[in-house]
C-alpha cells in the first residue's frame, strides 16, 4: 500500500449536536471489548468519549477538516485537519488519532455471520431513491473521461464490473434501481444485439451479481425505456433508412417494436419476485421524447401506453403503472386522462439545474444529480455568503417528504460526468462522497451499513504500486481479486491503514466488525493486531483469531462506540500488519420497542411519519415500533438522553407541544430525557416517562399523544414492550 491521500475541502460549518445533549452526556462514548466482557456484552468505556457528531451544514457532507475536541478518560485532545500520509506511515496530524499510546491489546471475539447481514432499508413515510443506471459502459471510454470511476475495468461485459455497481448501491442504501432497456434488435431469447448495447436481455449479469452478493432481499427493480432508441428498433424491424421516424400511428408497432422488443425481454429477464411496484403494480417509466424521429405522437401515444398495458396483461396476468417524462405529456394531450399513467417526472440536462420535482394525480416524483460535465451545474459551489454548497446534497435535501420517489439520473454515468460512483476525480472531495450522501437521506435509520475495504477515502501503504494488481484505477493500495466475486485490501504491513470519511450515522450504539483473514494460520501464538480509530479516539486493539490461510475470510468484533448524529471518521489500523482486509460493518444495536399508554392503546407514527403521531393503535406494529436512541452510551437507563426514530428513520419531535416525525435529522425539538419509574435500566414492561427538551412530558388523553404534560401522572407513563 503507498500514500494516497486526498485533502478534504476547506473547513465546513459544523452544528455542533453536542449542544443539544442533557448536562454531563457525551456525544461519542467508545466501548472496547475486554476479555471478561466479550461474553457479557458492552463493555466499560475505554480510552475516550468524542464530541465528533456534528451533522453538516450549508449541505456539504462530513469531513475530517475542522475542529473537533475528544474528551477523555486521560483528558481532551484535540482533533485536527487529517495528515497526509507519507509512505513511511501515518504523517502529518495523523489524520486527528490522538497521540497517547495504544490502548492494551483484547483477543477477538468471532462474529457469526448472521450477524453481520445487511437489513433492508424501510421506506413507507418519505421518499425513496432510485437509482438509474447505465451500462453501454467500456472501459476504454471510462479511462479516457473527465471524471473516471475509482474502479477498473469498468466494462459492463465483465461480471467485476456489476459486483462493483452492487457494492456501491449497498453502501448508498439503495432500495431500489432502474433498470434501463434500449430494445432488442431480434426476438430470440438468446439474442443481445440492440441499440446502444443496453439489450434488457444483458441484465442477468445483474441479477447474477446481486446473488454473489447475497442481496437479493435488498433491492426491488423497475424498467426504464430510453425512449429515443425506439426509432433504431423500428428502422430494425422494417429495414428502413437511418432517417426513418418512427411512425406512432403504426399501431403494428406498438407491439412489435415497443412491447415484444423493448419492455417484453425486460420483464422476461428480471424476476417478478422483485419489481419495483409501487400502489401494487409494476412500473415502467419512459424517458424524454425527442423533438425529432417521431411522428403522429398527438393521440397516439396514450393508445400506445394502453395497448402495451394490455400485451402486459395477458402476458403475466398484471398491470403497469407508467411514469411518463413531461415531454409526453406535451406531445399528446390525451395522456392526462389515460388511467394507467402514474406519474410524470422531469428529464434533468445542463441547463435545467441538478433537480426538479412534477406533480401529477397528487403524484410528486423528483430526479436527481450531483453535476453535469458543462459548468451550468457544477458539483460544489458556494452560495452568496460564501459557504460551500454541494449541489446533489441541494436536491436530495430538497425533495419532499411526501414524494413517491426521487431518482438518482445515471448513477453509472461518467459519459456526462453525472455519475454518483466512487471516484478519484478533482470533483469528489473524498471518493464515497456521492454514495456517503445518497445513504444520508435514503436510509436515516441506518440500522446495518457495510464499507468495502477497497474503496476507502484515505489510506496510507509503505510500498510502492498495487501488489493485488485489482479493482483500482490508481495508486498504491494493494487489492486483490477474491474467489467468485469481490475484492480485498492484501499484503498489509505494520502501520498501514484505511479510512471512511463522512460515514453518517444515526445517534446511537453500534457494534463495528471487520471480515478479515491471515495467513499466518500454520504459524504457533497469536495472530496479528488491527485497531479500529473512531472520530480519532482509539479502540483497544483486536488481537485476531489466526484463520487458515488468506482465503478463509471470518468476522470478528473490533468493538463498540455510541456516536450522535452526523457524519463520523472510521480508521482501520494495521498494527502488524499480515491481514487482509474485505470490508468494515456496522451493525446498530440501540432498543426497539412500542410505548403503551395507560389506558392500553400504543403510540403511532402512521405510514412511518409525517405529522400524524398519535396514541391510538389498539395493536403494535411496524408504525407503533420506534428506535430509541441512547446518547449516552451503555444500557439505556433512567435518566439517559435519548432520541426516537420511527421503523424507518425519520425523528419524532415536539414543537408547540405539538407531536411530529418529519425530520430526517434532530435537533433539540427531538431530545427527550427518559425517566424509568423506580429507576434502573430500561426493561421490558417498565413504566416510562419521556420528557422534552422544556421540561414538559409526552401526554396521551385518548388518542391524543401532545407535549402538554408539566408533571408525572398516568396520562404520561407508558409501558415499554419489545
Amino acid at each position: 500500500m503507498a500514500s494516497h491521500i486526498r485533502r478534504s475541502t476547506p473547513a465546513h460549518a459544523l452544528r455542533v449536536f453536542l449542544a443539544l445533549l442533557a448536562p454531563g452526556a457525551a456525544a461519542c462514548s467508545v466501548f472496547a471489548p475486554s476479555y471478561d466482557e466479550f461474553a457479557s456484552g458492552p463493555g466499560s468505556v475505554a480510552g475516550a468519549s468524542a464530541a465528533a457528531g456534528a451533522s453538516a451544514a450549508a449541505g456539504v457532507s462530513g469531513s475530517s477538516g475542522g475542529a473537533q475536541s475528544v474528551a477523555g478518560a486521560a483528558g481532551q485532545v484535540s482533533m485536527g485537519a487529517a495528515g497526509e500520509g507519507t509512505a513511511a506511515g501515518e504523517g502529518g496530524a495523523a489524520g486527528g488519532i490522538d497521540e497517547t499510546p495504544d490502548p492494551p491489546a483484547v483477543r477477538g471475539q468471532v462474529v457469526p455471520p448472521g450477524q453481520v447481514t445487511l437489513q433492508p432499508v424501510l421506506v413507507s413515510g418519505r421518499p425513496t431513491f432510485l437509482a438509474l443506471l447505465r451500462y453501454d459502459v467500456d472501459e476504454a471510454t471510462a479511462a479516457a473521461a473527465s471524471q473516471p470511476p475509482l474502479y477498473q475495468p469498468y466494462d459492463s461485459t465483465a461480471p467485476a464490473f456489476w459486483d462493483n455497481v452492487v457494492a456501491e448501491l449497498l453502501q448508498a442504501r439503495v432500495a431500489h434501481v432502474a433498470l434501463p432497456t434500449r430494445g432488442a434488435f431480434n426476438l430470440a431469447a438468446s439474442d443481445l444485439t440492440g441499440p446502444g448495447n443496453e439489450n434488457p436481455r444483458r441484465l442477468s449479469a445483474w441479477l447474477a451479481a446481486v446473488d454473489r452478493a447475497n442481496a437479493a432481499n435488498l433491492f426491488n427493480m423497475y424498467c426504464f425505456v430510453d425512449t429515443p432508441y425506439l426509432q433504431q428498433v423500428a428502422r430494425s424491424v422494417h429495414g428502413t433508412p437511418s432517417t426513418t421516424p418512427f411512425d406512432l400511428s403504426q399501431s403494428g408497432d406498438w407491439t412489435s417494436v415497443v412491447w415484444q422488443r423493448v419492455i417484453q425481454p425486460w420483464f422476461d429477464t428480471l424476476p417478478a419476485t422483485h419489481l419495483y411496484e409501487p400502489d401494487s403494480h409494476p412500473l415502467v417509466q419512459f424517458g424524454p421524447l425527442p423533438s425529432t424521429g417521431f411522428v403522429n405522437a398527438s393521440g397516439n401515444l396514450s393508445a400506445m401506453l394502453t395497448a402495451v398495458a394490455n400485451s402486459f396483461s395477458t402476458a403475466y396476468g398484471s398491470t403497469l403503472n407508467y411514469v411518463l417524462d413531461e415531454t409526453w405529456f406535451l406531445a399528446d394531450a390525451s395522456l392526462a386522462s389515460n388511467p394507467a399513467v402514474w406519474g410524470k417526472s422531469p428529464w434533468l440536462v445542463p441547463n435545467t439545474g441538478a433537480y426538479g420535482f412534477d406533480t401529477f394525480n397528487g403524484r410528486t416524483i423528483g430526479t436527481i444529480v450531483p453535476g453535469f460535465t458543462q459548468p451550468t451545474v457544477l458539483r460544489h459551489s458556494v452560495d452568496a455568503y460564501n459557504v460551500p454548497v454541494t449541489t446533489l446534497f441541494n436536491g436530495l435535501n430538497n425533495t419532499p417528504l411526501s414524494a413517491k420517489f426521487a431518482i438518482l439520473q445515471g448513477f453509472t454515468d461518467y459519459a456526462d460526468a453525472a455519475g454518483f460512483y466512487r471516484s478519484n476525480a478533482a470533483d469528489w472531495s473524498t471518493p464515497n462522497e456521492y454514495i456517503n450522501l445518497v445513504r444520508r437521506f435514503s436510509d436515516p435509520r441506518t440500522s446495518t451499513i457495510r464499507l468495502e475495504a477497497e474503496g476507502p477515502d484515505r489510506y496510507s501503504d509503505t510500498t510502492s504500486g498495487n501488489s493485488g494488481m485489482a479493482f483500482r484505477r490508481s495508486g498504491d493500495l494493494d487489492v486483490r481479486a477474491l474467489t467468485g466475486s469481490g475484492w480485498a485490501v492484501t499484503n498489509t504491513a505494520p502501520g498501514e491503514w484505511l479510512e471512511f470519511d463522512g460515514v453518517e450515522l444515526s445517534a446511537g450504539t453500534y457494534n463495528f466488525v471487520a471480515e478479515y483473514a491471515t495467513g499466518t494460520g500454520q504459524t504457533p501464538g497469536d495472530g496479528p493486531r488491527i485497531e479500529l480509530v473512531l472520530d480519532g479516539v482509539k479502540l483497544a486493539p483486536v488481537i485476531l483469531p489466526k484463520t487458515a490461510n488468506s482465503d478463509a475470510f471470518t468476522n470478528v468484533l473490533l468493538g463498540q462506540g455510541t456516536v450522535s448524529h452526523g457524519p463520523h471518521t472510521l480508521r482501520l489500523r494495521f498494527l502488524d500488519g499480515l491481514v487482509d482486509l474485505d470490508w468494515l460493518f456496522l451493525d446498530k444495536l440501540d432498543k426497539t420497542g412500542h410505548l403503551q399508554a395507560n389506558a392500553g392503546s400504543f403510540v403511532s407514527a402512521s405510514w412511518g411519519g409525517g405529522s400524524d403521531v398519535n396514541s391510538g393503535a389498539s395493536t403494535a406494529y411496524i408504525w407503533e415500533t420506534f428506535t430509541f436512541d441512547d446518547l449516552n452510551g451503555g444500557s439505556l437507563s433512567d435518566g439517559d438522553s435519548i432520541c426516537m426514530q420511527t421503523f424507518d428513520g425519520l425523528y419524532v419531535a415536539v414543537t408547540g407541544g405539538a407531536i411530529a416525525a418529519v425530520e430526517r435529522e434532530p435537533d433539540l425539538a427531538s431530545m427527550f430525557t427518559l425517566h424509568v419509574q423506580g429507576g434502573g435500566l430500561l426493561k421490558s414492561g417498565a413504566k416510562v416517562a419521556l420528557a422534552t427538551s422544556d421540561s414538559h412530558y409526552l401526554t396521551s388523553t385518548g388518542k391524543t399523544l401532545d407535549a402538554s404534560g408539566t408533571s408525572v401522572g398516568p396520562a404520561q407513563l407508558f409501558t415499554f414492550t419489545y
